[in-house]
């Protein structure tokens, strides 16, 4: 199956054929990484925080029903060391918003990291105590 993470629509529509013809989800492995240039996804977002971050939130979430029907199932987020140079005053209105002027792949790239730090620790506490599936984060 096709799936694009500079496209909402491609990630709902890959996790749509996956829910309906697919039985079983056992891991989920989150792993897209890169920094582009200050470019915008058809979805009003900068690519880099698109495709680092926010399609694998969607997807996540699109397909978590299926992880928990396919107990015991994993999600696994690969970050990278770099979301610890992001700066810590993260600002999702800045994934769309973000001035060209000030636009940076390398920063861009490490607070889309970071977010997907955050997003990990979010979604473990709020799986916690559902030994069917966990979230874990896996950082070189």
């Amino acid at each position: 199956m096709q799936l694009n993470l500079s496209s909402f629509k491609s990630v709902r529509d890959f996790a749509k054929q996956f829910n309906e013809t697919e039985k079983r989800l056992d891991v989920l492995v989150n792993n897209a990484g890169g920094a582009t240039n200050y470019r915008f996804t058809e979805d009003g977002f900068i690519e880099t925080y698109q495709m680092n971050y926010l399609s694998h939130f969607l997807l996540t979430l699109l397909l978590l029903e299926k992880l928990m029907e396919s107990a015991p199932s994993r999600i696994i987020n690969v970050s990278s060391i770099m979301h610890s140079f992001a700066n810590a005053k993260l600002k999702f209105e800045n994934f769309a918003k973000y001035p060209k002027s000030e636009y940076n792949p390398s920063k861009a790239y490490n607070q889309s990291k970071l977010a997907q730090v955050l997003f990990t620790k979010e979604l473990s506490h709020h799986l916690k105590g559902k030994k069917e599936l966990a979230c874990k984060i896996l950082s070189p």
